[in-house]
């Protein structure tokens, strides 16, 4: 495919199988796309909006097409065209939700584990719930 004729609105695999949905929310759920600097996010938004403005700088690849619509789709936001913070980006929802996870079941196992602390029961006694 010619990038002239590269619809960046299109989706890039089909999105009637799930193997084309899989691929699609694997591309953008990429945790390593959270560690990129906003001035990265700026430049993807710029090539996206220049690709529907069909003013594509000379030299532009489809792959760099691709890529550019990754971190769009990860980044910003589909209704107001703006970078959203780290914490709300579709990139951070794998180690944003491992993290939180985590700390609630270190919570947990404190909370759990608090009051079966006593100095007066030995160590080598442990109730289980």
């Amino acid at each position: 495919m010619a990038v002239s004729r590269f619809d960046i609105d299109a989706p890039r695999w089909d999105q009637s199988t799930f193997i084309g949905r899989l691929k699609h929310f694997v591309n953008i759920t990429d945790w390593r796309t959270a560690l990129l600097p906003d001035s990265r996010l700026d430049e993807s938004k710029a090539l996206v909006e220049s690709c529907r403005a069909a003013t594509l700088p000379p030299g532009t690849t489809e792959e760099q097409l691709h890529y550019a619509k990754k971190l769009h789709d990860s980044a910003v936001h589909p209704d107001t065209g703006d970078c959203m913070n780290l914490i709300g980006r579709m990139s951070f929802q794998v180690p944003g939700g491992m993290a939180i996870t985590g700390g609630m079941l270190q919570f947990y196992s404190e909370l759990c584990q608090y009051p079966n602390d006593e100095a007066t029961v030995s160590s080598s006694v442990l109730l289980v719930y």
